[in-house]
């Protein structure tokens, strides 16, 4: 009888357990972030971490979504290979069942695929036309895919449309081109070698290369032998632009360099300093600091600063906002597993940010607008610091480009 009684009063307390952790599990709405942990990408991924975690912080802190608290589920989706990205979706989706999911990169094609099986709103910052036209292929099976930042080709355009703005006389027509073998570095190379030409430049070299490469000696021969006059490198890593701008200026030509969206991961202005100074390059969906264009902005910033005390990186403003648009959605639906009604809401409504309403098109693109512009910078200080915001191509408000300190 003490052997039945004692048993029972385990099953029991078992059972109470069992049922708190249920009861603790409903109070809480599972959130996915399939974002970069280790690899190549680890440091973007820990910028967009930042804006996201930022966001559900804020959330949580003021009671919830619905009255629950957001639940943060990580997956590593390292170097964004096709069966990682599978594997994540089918993690975050398929095992957790969150209710929306967030990423920086997440694929440049095969996370519209992966997370296209499902129906909770995705949001991913691939800014690739390959991710684009998959979304096209079937716009109803994918409805539930949002690109936060608009594509390689419409942002290179706006890399172009700077570099010719830049108040300074270049003095010849020639430049070097470098970008990774991927289909953002394709599609950025590509447009600006199109739009050099289109312009009268001539492109002296183009250089497709892989991830990894952090030895640039033959090629800054190749360059010094050419003396270009601008120097464009895409490649969305740190490590790569770190030791590009390191080896080049051990012995510099009289070329401006533009390292496009490469600049503006944390990672490498902190490894730089001021040795960036006068490097140039552009964040897509980017919100201007440290000086931001209005109050609300300006708030902004400032938290952040004061959350992660440094600038803000490529990517944290717009993974903050995707979270936020959701919330919102979700706040104004009702329920956050009505993942039909919640998408229509995405899409009809936008969001009102800190710089004003963002709206996404009909393939689900975040075009560079108003609300979510084209950000292009000068390292200054060691610092990136705003220098023009598009559309429209408009010099930020008090900013001054200066020659970089290598050109005599």
């Amino acid at each position: 009888m003490k052997k039945i009684l004692r048993f029972s009063t385990i099953w029991l307390f078992m059972g109470v357990f069992l049922f708190s952790s249920t009861v603790m599990a409903a109070d809480t709405l599972p959130v996915g972030v399939p974002i970069p942990m280790t690899g190549w990408a680890a440091g973007s991924g820990a910028d967009y971490f930042k804006g996201i975690k930022m966001a559900i912080d804020e959330i949580n802190e003021s009671g919830g979504l619905l009255g629950k608290q957001l639940e943060i589920i990580r997956f590593d989706s390292k170097g964004f290979e096709p069966e990682v990205v599978m594997q994540a979706a089918d993690y975050l989706c398929g095992q957790k069942n969150v209710a929306s999911v967030h990423a920086g990169w997440a694929g440049w094609g095969q996370d519209v695929r992966a997370y296209g099986k499902y129906d909770a709103p995705f949001f991913a910052d691939d800014g690739s036309q390959a991710a684009v036209d998959i979304f096209k292929e079937d716009p109803a099976k994918y409805y539930n895919i949002y690109q936060t930042t608009d594509v390689g080709v419409e942002q290179a355009k706006s890399m172009f449309r700077a570099l010719m703005a830049l108040p300074y006389e270049y003095p010849n027509k020639k430049v070097v081109i470098i970008n990774t073998d991927d289909s953002w570095g394709l599609e950025v190379g590509n447009t600006l070698e199109k739009s050099f030409k289109e312009s009268g430049w001539k492109v002296a070299k183009r250089e497709t290369v892989p991830y990894g490469i952090n030895e640039w000696g033959v090629i800054l021969s190749q360059i010094r032998r050419i003396k270009p006059a601008l120097i464009h490198v895409e490649i969305p890593s740190g490590q790569e632009n770190i030791t590009f701008i390191q080896q080049f200026l051990k012995k510099p030509s009289n070329a401006i360099i533009s390292l496009g969206w490469g600049i503006t991961p944390r990672e490498v202005v902190d490894a730089l300093g001021n040795s960036a100074d006068g490097i140039v390059g552009e964040m897509p969906s980017g919100l201007p600091g440290p000086k931001a264009p209005n109050a609300k902005a300006q708030a902004w910033v400032d938290k952040f600063v004061g959350l992660y005390e440094h600038q803000v990186p490529a990517g944290a403003w717009i993974a903050y906002t995707a979270v936020k648009a959701w919330a919102h959605a979700v706040a104004q639906v009702g329920d956050a597993y009505d993942f039909k009604a919640v998408n229509a809401y995405i899409k009809e409504h936008g969001y009102e940010g800190e710089l004003g309403l963002i709206k996404w098109d009909q393939n689900n693109v975040l075009r560079a607008q108003s609300g979510a512009p084209v950000v292009h910078y000068q390292v200054q200080g060691g610092e990136l610091q705003p220098i023009f915001t598009d559309p429209p191509l408009t010099p930020y408000q008090g900013s001054q480009f200066l020659t970089p300190p290598w050109i005599k």
